[in-house]
């Protein structure tokens, strides 16, 4: 009778002490939840641009949930000579407003370089793994793309 009693003490304990604590892991998880998407350091021409280009990842029919986003742009100077290795200071960044992208709708940002730049840095951070990411290198005077590449996103980071 004592050891059914303990039972039913500690079962009794054991449902009070688990009522009372609360986790809201698996909430902040899914509120601090982003993906990322950047394109490492790119070294730019004279004339030229990066263009980062974003649109809900489409399976064949028109994507069906909004995309929120921010664009970060990072240009690089050099820091003394580049004998032999440059070393490469990067300016403060420049992150956008939040975009919000309905269905049926993209996004872009032109990320150029300036006098003293050797080359720039773009990234995407989304509320949402299905983005395409595109990078385009643009001639500024021409508009003719010169190289692109699909960006791979869908990096998780936990902000």
């Amino acid at each position: 009778m004592k050891r059914i009693i303990t039972l039913s003490i500690a079962l009794v304990l054991s449902v009070v002490l688990l009522s009372l604590m609360s986790s809201d892991s698996t909430v902040k998880a899914d509120r601090n939840r982003a993906y990322r998407a950047d394109t490492g350091f790119i070294a730019l021409g004279p004339n030229q641009i990066l263009r980062l280009t974003v649109a809900p990842r489409a399976d064949g029919s028109l994507p069906t949930e909004s995309l929120s986003l921010n664009f970060d742009k990072i240009t690089y100077r050099s820091q003394g000579s580049c004998d032999p290795v440059c070393i490469l200071v990067s300016s403060i960044p420049g992150v956008t407003d939040p975009v919000t992208l309905m269905p049926g709708e993209a996004a872009s940002i032109d990320i150029g370089s300036t006098p003293s730049s050797v080359g720039v840095r773009g990234i995407v951070v989304s509320n949402s793994r299905n983005m395409q990411v595109n990078a385009l290198v643009i001639d500024a005077a021409t508009g003719a793309v010169q190289a692109w590449e699909s960006v791979a996103g869908g990096e998780m980071i936990i902000e």
